[in-house]
């Protein structure tokens, strides 16, 4: 695996021989730093891009992401509706400026994005309409009434993967315990209304397309206000268009009050006694808590991207929280969980959307995105080595290579290490890292030292034995001696220093890497490259589901990779090689130093 000359292998079995060690030292321009802004130690680290104190005065709402990566807004000002497109969204982009879109958006609306189209549906009480873009949101279509029933009750909208689009929505008008749904399949909507049938006392509505279109529903149970989840069957867990009917979701509820509504319908009649509140009075009484900022729960939205999974918001008391669904398990089993609040003020929610980079959270008033779990890159690679400076033979007292532990009883810290101490007698080293371009200047924490061994003959005879880091410098002192000590670690090292700045989760979702790829990613994170001697099949077949925490040092990922394989890697400076070992495996060379 390396390369000697035949000159060192002759002289390496003489009987007299001169051993010879030279160290040269670099500078070495590493990846770099991780940015504080960076830091991202929950699933969540959600950074606002508006301004703080908006004017906006809450209301219906939605947010889409198309495929360009622009963020567009809509909002419900007193029936007219306002819309914003920000292209390249950050913190420094202009939030504030709307533009009219119409006077149909009247109560909630739903809108989806997927490529280039963007379609957003609302209603005029008596119809259902929708408006579609085919660049990215940058210019749009007229309204077209759809003959299909209004949504002032709830509405949301999904495209499917194959270019399908479906919106579900909810009504007052006729039935207002029904629940509508409308197809889009191959450029043709169904007919026939779509209708749900059943009590669907509802007063929101979510919903994301993976497998089956999945439905979240803030709904009245009794006195109660709750969200509760249904599907629409599309062929996955259940057939195309079967109803799986709600199950509650145990997020929050809360109790209306319907006193006032029966107060009323009792001085209307002259009728004393218990009622059962009507459909209407139980409406009446979830808009006037609204309508006065104290519903206890509020707009649920889903947000979905095949390398995030699921993800709600759901506003309880005002403030939002958000739930991710469990890898691995379905939209059925409500396994919701990672709950994290957001200390801020939503009252109808906040819209979700992701452009598989960044998860964005808006409302009216307020934008705010967070990095996915699952977007972590390795920082791109430093300059590498500057040219090489060799240490005088002479300074040279001592040079020792270990791998040991670097906290006593630590296993799971192997670095290997490099110390040698040199002469300074002179007060050769007394300022190291001062300078440039030369051996003092290099002298510093990060810098590249390359250790050589062999034997002196008619020309020095050498081989490259190894590539380190500068850790740390000191220095010690006794009557008559004054030394210079510098220790250094090997990729190892660098890895075990390397921390993770967020959650990272890979395969979660899907295949995408296999051991080969992440181990690929892992040394990255130190600035160093992958590739190999030989390999094992399984190394690049197995796509193991792994998460890491932040905080988790690379050197572990590393170890738990390689736990996984039959494989082994070893480094050459910051080259990783993995190896297939096998016993008919030969020598691929002699060296021995005495």
């Amino acid at each position: 695996m390396r390369s000697i000359s035949d000159s060192l292998k002759a002289e390496q079995v003489k009987a007299t021989r001169k051993p010879l060690v030279k160290l040269e030292v670099a500078t070495y321009g590493h990846p770099a730093a991780v940015a504080a802004t960076e830091l991202q130690w929950q699933d969540f680290a959600w950074e606002r891009l508006t301004a703080l104190n908006d004017a906006i005065v809450p209301t219906f709402h939605g947010l889409a992401v198309p495929g360009d990566g622009s963020v567009c807004r809509w909002r419900n000002d007193a029936g007219t509706g306002y819309y914003q497109r920000v292209t390249s969204p950050s913190g420094s982009s202009d939030w504030s400026t709307w533009s009219s879109f119409g006077s149909m958006a009247v109560g909630p609306f739903a809108v989806a994005a997927q490529g280039a189209s963007v379609v957003i549906f609302s209603s005029n009480n008596v119809e259902l309409y929708r408006r579609e873009s085919s660049d990215y949101g940058a210019t749009w279509g007229s309204w077209v009434e759809m003959s299909a029933r209004p949504c002032e009750r709830g509405c949301a909208a999904a495209f499917k993967s194959n270019g399908d689009l479906a919106v579900v929505h909810a009504t007052d008008l006729n039935d207002p315990t029904s629940l509508y749904i409308q197809i889009r399949k191959s450029g043709t909507w169904n007919t026939g209304g779509g209708q749900i049938d059943g009590n669907h006392l509802v007063s929101a509505l979510a919903m994301y397309h993976d497998g089956d279109w999945n439905i979240l529903a803030l709904m009245l149970d009794g006195s109660y206000i709750r969200l509760a989840r249904g599907i629409y069957g599309d062929g996955d867990q259940y057939a195309a268009g079967v109803w799986s009917g709600w199950q509650f979701i145990n997020s929050s509820k809360a109790k209306v009050d319907f006193s006032a509504q029966l107060s009323m319908r009792q001085f209307s009649t002259g009728r004393a006694g218990k009622y059962i509140p009507t459909y209407y009075e139980q409406v009446s009484a979830v808009n006037q808590a609204r309508a006065v900022d104290n519903l206890a729960v509020d707009d649920p939205f889903v947000g979905y991207h095949a390398s995030l999974g699921a993800v709600y918001s759901f506003t309880k008391d005002n403030a939002p929280w958000f739930y991710r669904l469990r890898p691995g398990t379905e939209f059925k089993d409500s396994d919701w969980y990672k709950a994290y609040p957001l200390d801020v003020i939503a009252t109808y929610g906040l819209a979700l959307a992701s452009d598989g980079v960044y998860l964005y959270a808006a409302a009216p008033n307020q934008v705010w995105r967070t990095a996915l779990p699952g977007s972590w890159a390795p920082p791109s690679a430093g300059s590498g080595a500057g040219t090489n400076y060799a240490v005088p033979a002479a300074d040279i007292l001592m040079v020792k290579e270990r791998v040991s532990n670097i906290l006593p009883g630590d296993v799971n810290k192997l670095a290997g290490e490099l110390v040698f101490t040199l002469n300074n007698s002179r007060g050769t080293y007394n300022a190291p890292g001062t300078g440039s371009s030369s051996l003092i200047a290099s002298l510093k924490r990060g810098s590249q030292v390359t250790l050589s061994i062999g034997y002196r003959a008619s020309t020095d005879l050498l081989s490259v034995a190894g590539k380190y880091f500068i850790e740390g410098l000191g220095y010690s002192r006794k009557p008559g001696e004054s030394l210079f000590i510098v220790r250094c670690v090997d990729a190892w090292g660098l890895l075990e220093r390397y921390a993770f700045n967020r959650p990272v989760e890979w395969n979660s979702y899907a295949s995408d890497f296999t051991v080969y790829d992440l181990i690929a990613k892992v040394v990255a994170a130190a600035g160093g490259t992958l590739s190999y001697k030989s390999r094992s099949s399984y190394i690049t077949s197995v796509y193991p589901h792994l998460s890491v925490n932040a905080g988790e040092n690379g050197a572990v990922v590393l170890r738990h990779l390689l736990s996984l394989v039959p494989d082994v890697i070893f480094f050459v400076g910051l080259d990783g090689y993995i190896v297939y070992p096998q016993a008919t495996d030969s020598a691929s060379y002699y060296l021995r130093f005495a």
